[in-house]
């Protein structure tokens, strides 16, 4: 097996694991997944406390944006830092959170319409999708390939021709 192909598998095994620790994480809170940060207690007031019990995050990073921001959160899962920085950034600001995880960002998602009012605006959304590749939209890649399922070279060709179009006319933000 040559290196590329080796490193290749490597990082699909490494992100596989990634993931099924994190879907695991957001069925039932997983202490072991995060590192303890404090947070102000102001921000976390309007949160749900399934957010609060199931975030793994390592550190805090809304300490440092202002209002006014567009502010993008990799590896987003169950959305608590992206629900501060909503409160922080303002009317004026936006957040996009970016994951991978279904459960996760369903998790995210869970609490849309429950948080907006609270904020009186609506300045964040949670996108499915890779940190190595921001331009694919992973749900939109998913629907094709739900239609489209590969088994052969041509249709790896076709998914992968797909992605291309998908990155360039619809990515999820631009």
């Amino acid at each position: 097996m040559t290196t590329n192909r080796q490193q290749q598998l490597d990082s699909f095994n490494l992100e596989s694991a990634v993931l099924e620790r994190y879907q695991a994480g957001a069925r039932q809170p997983k202490a072991s997944l995060c590192c303890p940060t404090d947070y102000e207690g102001k921000y976390l007031a309007i949160l749900p406390q399934e957010i609060i019990e199931k975030d793994y995050g390592c550190g805090d990073p809304t300490r440092h944006v202002p209002a006014g921001e567009t502010v993008v959160d990799l590896g987003s899962g169950a959305g608590k830092n992206c629900y501060i920085l909503a409160q922080k950034v303002g009317g004026d600001g936006k957040v996009i959170g970016v994951g991978l995880n279904d459960e996760m960002l369903a998790l995210a998602r869970k609490y849309r319409k429950e948080v907006g009012p609270k904020l009186g605006y609506h300045n964040f959304d949670f996108v499915k999708g890779k940190i190595q590749d921001l331009k694919l939209d992973a749900e939109q890649a998913e629907v094709w390939l739900d239609a489209h399922p590969i088994t052969s070279m041509e249709k790896l060709g076709a998914f992968e021709a797909e992605c291309d179009r998908l990155r360039c006319q619809s990515p999820p933000h631009p």
